[in-house]
């Protein structure tokens, strides 16, 4: 017989009884209307000065109207009465966009020049600053970097900021560091790239891309779309970008399209992180006087891009004894140095970064300069042998710190050629011929707060020399055209300037340039054989982003890969594409790239045409705040050509198309030039209308 349960005590549900609704009381009445009254006033309140602030805010906004428009009145009569109207073609400030196009050329013009000014007088607004961090050094710490007292020019304040960062974990550029070649870089870091890039380069191999490891082959659906393995439209990125790199350097313009290759080639996985820097030597061999790149070195030379067996206590390997016996007839070298492609303040593993420009402007070797002597040892530069060395941007200054050292690494450094660089407080020996080419509006070369010391005595010419040794310097300044969008980034862009070098190369503004161009174009002929070597910090295994902070979407994939899945997947035989990014100068100038590699150049050029992919492509302008778009196209049939195209839009609102077609062999343009050369050209340019491709 079961236990009776125990007795529960039942405790109800709190509940709120129903009730009647009942007239309000007097009583409520009164409350009711005390409260819409204070409701009444304090709205009537905030209703006022909501007015009154909506009148201040207007008669703000006219006060600026007015400011604005006497401003640029003022400024479109004082332009007036120039020569040459620049940077923009002003028109009466009458309507808003006359208006916006007076206030951009007056910023544009007046910011490099109060930046110029500004590092003008920079020793004398900051020395006492620093000689206070000195003081206070002696108690604290963290304060105590040298220089200590002469800190009175710009390189001594470049160093006492370096010296200071340092101690805060800032700026520090290492001292030692690794140096391969590329090929063999993507290989051990990105093997995937590595293994396609085999199959591109076999000629032989006309089947489909056949992946190393199984992982890899996994297919992917994407919106409906199914696709294949890898790599696909929509697949593996980076894949276009390693793939798609030239094999000869024709001239100086060819020589700035390169720059924007090895800008590009740092971050090979395309994650806007710089994995390496990339250092890229070019050997060129004299057909005239017996030289062939396609020969094999001779028995204990080195071929380009072959590591050099160096004693390991030796920094950088054991330079060559110099003599007559090392040189080779006919050889000459061209070294190119990549430019700033991260402006994070910490220092990361690529070597070309903010930490490299800081150590630069104080004129002080930096890693990437030493880098840049291994990878001359390691591609075979003998003492003897012309070497060109080239760079732009920070590129350039490493550059000349090469041409100042070359002696002591047993170089010879016979030309230099920079753009956009701060490099007038260098004193180079006479055996070196320079030749930099500045943009007016460059912020950049301004930053030295030195004008370049030497000018060429021609046609009556003043001569500025700072030294009895001091040999050749000619500097050319120009004023690229400008697109809209970034105006300020787009006169520090390598892509800008290979157009002002493609200018000079036609049109030199003055003999000693012609004579300049002429004594360099034995760099740019004969037989050449490219070799890309990657440089890394030893110590620092961390990939800095581009930028440090990002104020708008710069490395959404969905925008670029769905833009590539509407505009490429009716093209026939696409492999791959990559869109990305190509940071050539400052961190705003965003000049859109798209590399894409298919199996035959025939139907882009008989059955698409550019227009239709144009149309699919510049929506990214809009979208990311482009400043251009940069199409290069290679086939897996022809890999010896490239076609490219640049298309910018102007100020005037127009679009400005370069296309460029480049072949590597006489075969190569017989067969193809007929289609992709109409007239014979080789580069042309062409206007379109503002509406062509809408």
């Amino acid at each position: 017989m079961s236990a009776p349960e125990p007795d529960v005590e039942q405790t109800p549900a709190p509940q709120l009884p129903p009730w009647l609704r009942r007239p309000r009381r007097p009583l409520g009445w009164v409350g009711l209307s005390v409260m819409v009254a204070v409701a009444s006033i304090v709205m009537l309140a905030l209703g006022l000065v909501a007015a009154v602030v909506a009148v201040v805010a207007w008669a703000v906004r006219g006060l600026i109207w007015i400011v604005m428009t006497v401003a640029d009145f003022a400024w479109y009569l004082l332009r007036g009465l120039r020569a040459r109207p620049y940077p923009f073609a002003l028109r009466p400030p009458f309507g808003r966009a006359a208006r916006a196009t007076a206030v951009n050329d007056a910023w544009v013009s007046t910011l490099p020049r109060l930046i110029g000014l500004a590092a003008r007088t920079a020793g004398f607004l900051f020395a006492p600053l620093a000689l206070l961090a000195s003081l206070v050094g002696i108690v604290l710490p963290r304060l105590r970097a040298r220089p200590y007292v002469a800190v009175f020019n710009v390189p001594s304040l470049e160093t006492k900021l370096i010296g200071l960062g340092r101690n805060l974990g800032y700026f520090d550029d290492g001292r030692a560091v690794s140096v391969m070649p590329y090929d063999e870089f993507l290989h051990v870091t990105f093997p995937q790239r590595a293994d396609f890039l085999t199959w591109w380069r076999d000629e032989s191999d006309s089947g489909p891309f056949r992946p190393a490891e199984a992982k890899w082959n996994t297919p992917r659906h994407f919106s409906g779309l199914t696709l294949g393995p890898f790599p696909d439209v929509l697949g593996l990125p980076g894949l276009a970008l390693t793939a798609m790199r030239r094999t000869r350097i024709g001239g100086l313009r060819e020589l700035f399209i390169s720059q924007r290759e090895i800008d590009d080639l740092g971050d090979p996985d395309l994650d806007d992180r710089a994995d390496v820097a990339v250092i890229r030597v070019v050997r060129v061999d004299d057909v005239a006087d017996g030289g062939d790149a396609s020969q094999s070195p001779s028995p204990g030379e080195p071929a380009a891009g072959e590591d050099q067996a160096v004693p390991s206590d030796v920094p950088g390997g054991a330079p060559p004894t110099p003599g007559a016996a090392d040189t080779r007839a006919g050889v000459r070298w061209i070294v190119q140095l990549p430019s700033t492609q991260t402006w994070h303040p910490r220092a990361g593993r690529a070597p070309n970064d903010l930490t490299a420009d800081f150590v630069a402007l104080s004129m002080h070797e930096t890693t990437l300069t030493r880098a840049a002597v291994q990878a001359m040892r390691q591609a075979g530069i003998r003492s003897g042998e012309p070497v060109l060395v080239a760079g732009f941007s920070l590129g350039g200054m490493v550059a000349t710190q090469i041409a100042d050292l070359a002696e002591r690494e047993h170089f010879t450094v016979t030309h230099l050629v920079t753009a956009g660089s701060p490099i007038g407080r260098y004193r180079l020996p006479r055996t070196i011929r320079v030749l930099s080419l500045e943009h007016i509006l460059d912020t950049v070369p301004r930053l030295e707060a030195r004008e370049n010391p030497i000018v060429v005595p021609h046609d009556g010419v003043v001569v500025h020399r700072s030294g009895p040794d001091a040999g050749e310097w000619i500097t050319v300044k120009a004023g690229p055209p400008l697109p809209r969008g970034y105006r300020i980034a787009a006169t520090h862009h390598s892509p800008s300037y290979a157009e002002t070098a493609g200018s000079i190369e036609t049109e030199p503004p003055a003999q000693v340039v012609a004579d300049y161009v002429d004594g360099i174009r034995p760099f740019f002929a004969g037989a050449q054989r490219i070799s890309d070597f990657a440089a890394r910090r030893v110590g620092i295994d961390v990939p800095r982003p581009a930028v440090p902070i990002y104020f708008h979407s710069t490395v959404d994939d969905g925008v670029t890969r769905d833009e590539l899945r509407v505009t490429l997947r009716r093209v026939p035989g696409v492999i791959a594409v990559d869109i990305y990014q190509s940071r050539t100068g400052f961190p705003t100038a965003i000049l859109w790239s798209a590399d894409v590699l298919v199996r035959s150049l025939r139907p882009w050029f008989q059955d698409v045409g550019r227009a239709s992919v144009y149309r699919g492509l510049l929506t990214l302008l809009a979208r990311e705040r482009g400043i251009g778009l940069h199409l290069r196209l290679q086939a897996k049939r022809t890999p010896g050509v490239t076609w490219e195209g640049t298309l910018q839009r102007m100020a005037d609102g127009r679009w400005r198309e370069r296309v460029d077609v480049s072949f590597d062999s006489d075969e190569a343009r017989d067969e193809w030039g007929p289609l992709l050369l109409p007239g014979g050209w080789a580069s042309k340019v062409t206007y379109y209308d503002a509406d062509a491709f809408a």
